[in-house]
């Protein structure tokens, strides 16, 4: 019993000194027990002393337990409870000392993995210790090729983790090798640029599409919900990176027609014809869906109940309008003879029951205050119908298409209201009511296509803000909801 007890204190002791790193300790630890070492595997503990030290960083202390035979380099194969072994932890600590001299111990622990697929350096770059990462692909390059249990990359670990440099380090170490740089992970199917946009890496998404590799397959490789890396920023929400993001592929786009005409110039053999067709359709298809894509639809979305709610009244409005006309309805039939007083009731000569009474009187104005009720009730119609249909309002052209629905719906209504009212007016108010209400309707249809006039010119906002005159262009800019300042270098800008 008291022997058992001198060994566990001798195993505690040995433990706080690979904490402190002292050395002396371990000296004379293992000077009254020689096979002091040989007993740790049988402890209750996850790590061994070398994982405590090289964890640490206590690079004598490390080197000195390697160096006592035969069971401290084979301290270097021992595995923690996660299968880690002291290698993975000083990689990730980023001690390169302690790294290099666990190497030399055992250089094969560069491809052990722990219980999720991870070895020593992809921890390394977890953490971005670009000289760990150094090391350990000198002493083994095909480490770098080595897969996590999903797929996954070393590459794949620095975009999630956002460790920009050790990517720029690893890329150039496997620059050459396509298959790899757009490899894909097995649960989503994504490459490092998906990941990119996916998390809206800015800088990251600049370094990856300067390489060539991996702008070729940004609109060709699909991932599993079959999407590329350029048409994924299509499903994120809309912010201001997104805005960044379509900017740098928008110029990445432009750049492959700028590279098609210079190829056109190095090599005059090819086919002018063709060549201009190709470089002149793929560049006004670009412009033509950046200028018809926007990026301000929250808006719609937040006010779809009101707008909802809005239109239904307008509809029952004018829907009750059209069957309780001005002046109400003939309620039995009645022939022209027994009304005198300018009654005119058609070719039949009568006024039939259920028929309205002021076509009689005033059949041209009776007519336009029909045309305005219906089309303010097919108006409220077609707003209903896009708003519960999904209409895409992402795009500036359906964007535009709403807001002259909502328009309409809204300016008809007030005319069908005007008309109404001058219908029902005794002759002798008529005079003088006319002159407000021909007010009113040219004041009314003139903000109508003001409006409009402005939505119009906020559609088409890239191709005429270089010919508009700049009060213009703040009128029909729509302020920005952050503080950020928008540094354009070029006009392809977006506008907020």
């Amino acid at each position: 019993m008291e022997l058992r007890r001198d060994e566990d204190d001798r195993m505690m002791r040995l433990y706080k000194a690979s904490s402190e790193g002292c050395v002396a300790t371990l000296d004379s630890l293992i000077e009254v027990d020689p096979f002091t070492l040989s007993k740790i595997s049988v402890n209750p503990f996850g790590e061994t002393p070398l994982h405590i030290s090289a964890m640490l960083g206590h690079l004598n202390f490390t080197k000195q337990l390697l160096s006592y035979k035969p069971k401290g380099p084979k301290l270097a194969e021992e595995l923690d409870f996660h299968k880690r072994s002291p290698l993975h932890l000083a990689s990730a600590e980023g001690s390169t000392a302690t790294v290099q001299a666990l190497i030399e111990a055992n250089k094969g622990m560069c491809f052990v993995r722990d219980e999720d697929g991870k070895i020593p350096l992809h921890y390394a770059a977890i953490r971005g210790r670009l000289q760990v990462i150094q090391l350990l692909i000198r002493s083994e390059p095909k480490s770098i090729l080595e897969n996590l249990n999903e797929g996954e990359t070393v590459l794949h670990l620095c975009v999630q983790y956002n460790q920009l440099e050790a990517l720029q380090m690893l890329v150039g170490s496997v620059k050459e090798n396509n298959e790899f740089l757009n490899s894909k992970d097995q649960k989503c199917g994504n490459t490092i640029l998906h990941l990119a946009v996916m998390l809206k890496q800015i800088e990251t998404i600049k370094f990856l599409v300067s390489i060539p590799e991996m702008t070729r397959g940004a609109n060709s490789i699909l991932n599993k919900s079959g999407f590329t890396a350029f048409g994924m920023i299509e499903h994120l929400p809309k912010d201001f990176k997104c805005v960044q993001i379509q900017n740098i592929i928008q110029d990445v786009r432009l750049e492959d027609i700028r590279c098609l005409q210079t190829q056109k110039h190095d090599n005059p053999e090819a086919s002018d014809s063709e060549t201009a067709r190709i470089s002149c359709w793929k560049y006004w298809w670009i412009k033509f869906i950046n200028h018809l894509k926007t990026y301000d639809v929250d808006w719609i979305k937040d006010r779809s109940g009101a707008l909802t709610i809005v239109a239904t009244v307008i509809a029952t409005m004018t829907f009750q309008a059209a069957l309780n006309p001005p002046g109400g309805v003939w309620q039995e039939n009645t022939n022209t003879t027994e009304l005198g007083h300018g009654f005119q009731c058609g070719k039949e000569d009568s006024c039939k029951a259920g028929t309205a009474v002021l076509p009689n009187l005033h059949s041209y104005e009776f007519i336009k205050f029909l045309a305005y009720d219906t089309t303010a009730f097919l108006a409220s119609l077609t707003v209903i119908f896009l708003l519960i249909s999904g209409f895409p309002v992402k795009f500036r052209l359906c964007k535009w298409f709403f807001n002259l629905a909502i328009c309409i719906a809204v300016t008809f209504t007030a005319l069908t209201f005007m008309e109404g009212v001058y219908l029902v007016l005794p002759t002798d108010v008529k005079v003088r009511v006319y002159i407000i209400y021909e007010g009113l309707f040219y004041g009314w249809n003139s903000m109508f296509g003001i409006v409009i006039l402005l939505h119009t010119i906020r559609m088409l906002y890239e191709p005429v803000k270089e010919y508009c005159p700049k009060w213009l262009i703040q009128i029909t800019r729509r302020p920005s909801r952050i503080n950020i300042p928008l540094t354009c270098k070029s006009s392809s800008c977006l506008a907020g």
